[in-house]
């Protein structure tokens, strides 16, 4: 068996674990202690087997396998779910990050020695009712009608395409807050290994890149042409060590608030400007604000390492379009948080699978056709809602080694070709149609 199915057989035990339950009940000693028709371990498998189907359908399909013979209600279950942690359901996809990071036959990529990190966050259409708009607010503009939305913030390791921590939070939050937050505790899921964080332009914030510096956390931030102004009119070349004085105005916004301290802290800092050239002949530009040291990280590899923070964009898309996230099983924010860790944990199994199988055909996929292949992930993902259920729930061990193992062979038959920078000019008409030819779903 492969590292990646090793990993989930382990996540599996743990799910059963006596600790898991303890997880699960949260502060309550008195929930999960009955032997129910549904216990942890059941409530747990069928989020993460959750197709997207009415909740009958997705009960009598859970239970046909896991219990021939045996039905749950529908109130039933949503009732032992209320009863559910959500924190327990992302301490189990941090579990299963952490064997991953610490495994040392991984394999791990990186950039020039470094993991990189990207942080971003994310609207997710959620049940319009008067308790979601109260706990996370509304995304529809001012005299329209109230859609509510929470707002998800995610790290992400873009090379080895692992959601690495999560934050549930009102639609309209700080996503800087929350980032640097998340890069404190880092630490916990991957160990001592060196890594840099990137940034979209919405994040730079000069009390946070103060402490980023001082915590030599490396970072690599894509700003707008307001920030800095003055600094990035006066650069005189495409890579420049820069002064920033923490003028009056630059400090005002930031008196009575937690940042008071560091922004009184000194009367200016140093930050490293790099200008990235998209079209020179265009004379369009992107600036990034980094401390990254020039001699590991030359000017001329900065187009490449920032446009890996791109995939965290697709990450979200797999978790909304493939994985089909908002598709929620109830309306209670305690449902929407489970059903949310849930995805995430199989979008980072499904990636664990998928990266064992490429890595295992490095050679074949990179060098016998005329593109660079690749796992297809949307096959990888239906094959494994369709297959990762029968696995889950066997006994014998030489059996569920078996099933993984014609789970592998089935997904490593479906490749893809990787064409980097391809680009099409959008074209909004092929967005109306109700069921795109190229959003077909994978189960």
């Amino acid at each position: 068996m492969r590292n990646s199915g090793g990993r989930f057989i382990t996540d599996t035990d743990m799910i059963h674990s006596e600790q898991f339950t303890d997880m699960c009940r949260g502060n309550r000693a008195n929930v999960f202690v009955r032997n129910r028709k549904m216990p942890v371990s059941d409530l747990v498998f069928s989020m993460i087997n959750r197709k997207g189907l009415t909740l009958k359908m997705e009960l009598r399909g859970y239970m046909n396998i896991s219990h021939p013979g045996t039905q749950i209600s529908k109130p039933g279950y949503l009732k032992q779910r209320m009863k559910l942690n959500p924190e327990a359901i992302k301490y189990l996809y941090q579990f299963h990050n952490r064997n991953f990071y610490k495994d040392p036959e991984a394999e791990l990529y990186t950039f020039n020695g470094y993991l990189v990190l990207a942080a971003d966050g994310s609207n997710v259409n959620i049940p319009t009712t008067p308790e979601t708009l109260e706990v996370f607010g509304s995304s529809s503009r001012k005299g329209t009608k109230r859609q509510a939305a929470l707002g998800l913030a995610c790290l992400y390791d873009a090379l080895n395409r692992m959601i690495i921590d999560s934050t549930i939070n009102r639609v309209k939050f700080n996503e800087m807050a929350i980032a640097e937050e998340q890069l404190s505790h880092v630490s916990e899921t991957i160990g001592d290994l060196p890594f840099l964080v990137t940034l979209d332009r919405g994040y730079p914030s000069i009390p946070a890149f103060m402490r980023m510096i001082d915590s030599d956390i490396k970072f690599v931030a894509r700003l707008k042409k307001v920030d800095f102004r003055q600094e990035q009119l006066a650069m005189d070349s495409d890579d420049e060590d820069v002064e920033i004085v923490l003028t009056t105005s630059r400090r005002s916004n930031h008196m009575g608030t937690v940042n008071e301290d560091i922004m009184l802290s000194r009367n200016s800092f140093t930050i490293r400007l790099v200008r990235v050239w998209l079209d020179k002949d265009a004379g369009t530009y992107e600036t990034l604000a980094t401390n990254l040291p020039r001699e590991e990280f030359p000017a001329d590899c900065f187009g490449e390492l920032y446009r890996l923070r791109w995939r965290i964009e697709t990450a979200y898309e797999t978790l909304k379009d493939r994985l089909q996230m908002e598709n929620f099983t109830g309306t209670k924010p305690v449902l929407l948080a489970q059903d949310i860790y849930s995805t995430i944990y199989v979008s980072n199994v499904a990636e664990d699978i998928a990266r064992d199988i490429e890595q295992e055909q490095a050679d074949h996929l990179q060098n016998d056709y005329k593109h660079r292949m690749a796992v297809n992930r949307s096959l990888c993902i239906g094959l494994l809602k369709s297959d990762l259920i029968y696995i889950i729930l066997e006994d014998d061990p030489d059996i569920k080694s078996e099933l993984m193992q014609r789970l592998y062979d089935e997904i490593s038959e479906n490749i893809v070709p990787v064409r980097p920078y391809r680009h099409y000019e959008r074209n909004k008409s092929l967005l109306h149609a109700k069921y795109s030819n190229t959003h077909k779903r994978s189960f």
